[in-house]
């Protein structure tokens, strides 16, 4: 007697593909130029602000043609956005990082992801003679759509 063994198939509703991370102290221009090359407009990940300020994260964060959609699984409008200042896309975290060299700070770290480009951690001390003024981003859990 021959006996039918049912199979199941999960298949999953997600539809983001896990990146592991590949950190990498490479230059800024390096890491913006493989970032700006991979052309992502749709991803999600995890974004960590650390900083002598109130802070409601970490917050998930889910980019969609390269704009803010989602924060934590709730969807977001625009006004909603400028009041969470600690929620930026990966674009907007290369805007920081620029602006931020571009004042001196007194020391920084900078670690990207070699395969993609995006920053996985980034330190900020602007002045040596100024406390409680550190931030750092640090993003995990980085899924491309």
């Amino acid at each position: 007697m021959k006996y039918l063994i049912p199979v199941f198939f999960l298949i999953s509703c997600n539809s983001f593909e896990e990146v592991t991370p590949n950190p990498a102290s490479i230059e800024l221009s390096n890491a913006l130029e493989i970032w700006e090359d991979k052309n992502l407009n749709n991803y999600i990940y995890t974004l960590n602000v650390n900083c002598f300020c109130p802070l409601r994260g970490p917050n998930e964060i889910e980019i969609k043609n390269d704009n803010i959609i989602k924060v934590n699984g709730k969807s977001v409008s625009s006004q909603e956005l400028q009041e969470l200042w600690d929620v930026k896309s990966i674009n907007q975290i290369f805007e920081i990082i620029e602006d931020k060299l571009s004042r001196n700070p007194y020391q920084y770290t900078l670690k990207f992801d070699a395969d993609y480009g995006y920053p996985i951690d980034v330190y900020f001390d602007m002045d040596e003679m100024i406390a409680d003024e550190e931030i750092e981003y640090m993003i995990t859990n980085f899924k491309i759509k």
